[in-house]
């Protein structure tokens, strides 16, 4: 008896393990300078495949120092799968809203349970977010999964959220001492070159 119970729970547990997803931050280079534009990708993976459910709804913070970054833009779907909450183009509830160091995302898709199963990708970018950065320092992008549901509008379970980071350095701009001495290097070797011509 005790051995079913075990293997009951065992089996419980991988059917339950199997049901979940993965949501990854995941910025597109992680060191910038100061002024560059850099783009930070949400990605979901571990659905629609076997046993596990599409992705329906999501409603999820993105939170991050305002001191080193600004939000310059922000892009729902995949740049090459499409966008997944939208396989058929019938487009979806999208909405974001902002506030010191966070951002809201929301998007609900209008695509029919089947429709969702049968061509949404298990693994995609829910969204992208294009940030300026404004000061030296390292920045912690962490998500906050308010909601997630799946094609039906059930509850779907966040497995793990792995969070991203990005350090931005000052840009080298040359001393105007070295550049002086570079200058009256320059001088020394022209005047040098005619003295010998002459």
């Amino acid at each position: 008896m005790k051995k079913f119970v075990a293997l009951l729970v065992i089996g419980f547990s991988f059917a339950l393990h199997s049901q979940a997803a993965v949501i990854n931050v995941l910025p597109s280079n992680n060191a910038v300078n100061i002024g560059d534009n850099v783009a930070l990708n949400v990605n979901i993976s571990g659905l629609n495949g076997g046993n596990n459910p599409a992705l329906g709804v999501y409603d999820i913070n993105l939170n991050f120092d305002s001191t080193l970054f600004a939000v310059k833009s922000i892009q729902f779907g995949d740049s090459i799968k499409g966008n997944q909450l939208d396989v058929n183009g019938f487009g979806s509830l999208q909405s974001s809203d902002a506030g010191h160091g966070w951002l809201n995302l929301f998007e609900l898709s209008f695509d029919a349970a089947e429709d969702l199963h049968n061509f949404q990708a298990s693994e995609f970018t829910l969204f992208s977010v294009i940030f300026t950065s404004l000061e030296q320092g390292a920045g912690l992008f962490t998500l906050d999964a308010n909601s997630t549901g799946d094609a039906y509008g059930n509850n779907l379970l966040i497995d793990s959220i792995n969070n991203g980071s990005i350090n931005i350095s000052a840009v080298s701009v040359p001393e105007p001492a070295g550049l002086v001495l570079v200058g009256l290097g320059l001088l020394a070797l022209g005047a040098r070159r005619i003295k010998s011509t002459i």
